[in-house]
């Protein structure tokens, strides 16, 4: 007598083989329209029209119309409805609360990443792949690449730390956080500076994964290194 075989619970296959993320084309779009929020191609208060994009991407409007809504929602664009969207004003009361919350969020990251990389669970190598993007932007006179390197360079830790809540939340935050440090305040002129600020972070990264430091120290390096160039520019006002 033949023994009947348990068949596989599908459930649990699907579970335990989830399907790889894709971005969809809103949020292409989105990205693209935060970039050139970024680098002020696109300037608060300034009217963000739909049938504009869709020349420019070559698309409908109905995904250009997904991606302002996914904007207007994350608070980068305003308005809405007949009135239309309009970029959003990023005062100083919005630029202290995202710098804040990036500030708590990475803080956890960096942490865990160094956990990861210590274990040898992720490599600290990949950073070094952001900074040589940073390298070529600085060569080209790039600013916009520049931009998305740094973004790239943070996210890499993001990526590394196996943090799944606060790697999520961080990229709730990721477009602000490319509009808000793109601001002359945060941000050095000289596109190779740029690159040996991330260079020093990393550094400093590498001596933290052989000798693994506390939360507050953690928290202290990235304010300085996100803080470097403001901090600079007040210095030399005073």
């Amino acid at each position: 007598m033949r023994m009947a075989v348990p068949m596989p619970n599908v459930e649990v296959l699907f579970d335990a083989f989830p399907q790889p993320k894709r971005i969809s084309l809103a949020e292409s779009i989105a990205d693209s329209v935060a970039e050139a929020i970024a680098t002020r191609h696109l300037k608060p208060g300034e009217r963000v029209v739909e049938t504009a994009l869709a020349d420019r991407f070559s698309v409908s409007r109905v995904p250009i119309r997904e991606a302002l809504k996914v904007l207007h929602a994350q608070g980068i664009l305003s308005g809405g409805g007949h009135r239309g969207f309009r970029v959003a004003q990023f005062g100083p009361e919005t630029i202290d609360k995202v710098f804040e919350v990036r500030l708590m969020l990475e803080t956890f990251l960096l942490r865990d990443a160094v956990e990861e990389w210590r274990l040898g669970n992720a490599n600290p190598a990949e950073l070094d792949v952001a900074i040589s993007q940073m390298e070529m932007a600085a060569r080209a006179g790039d600013r916009s690449a520049s931009l998305r390197a740094d973004v790239a360079f943070h996210r890499t830790i993001c990526r590394a730390s196996g943090n799944l809540v606060s790697s999520t939340l961080w990229e709730a935050i990721a477009r602000h956080v490319l509009i808000i440090f793109s601001l002359e305040a945060y941000r050095d002129n000289d596109l190779s500076a740029v690159a040996d600020q991330h260079r020093a972070f990393r550094d400093f990264i590498l001596k933290a994964i052989q000798k693994p430091l506390t939360e507050s120290a953690y928290r202290q390096a990235l304010e300085d290194h996100l803080l470097l160039v403001a901090r600079a520019k007040r210095l030399r006002g005073a």
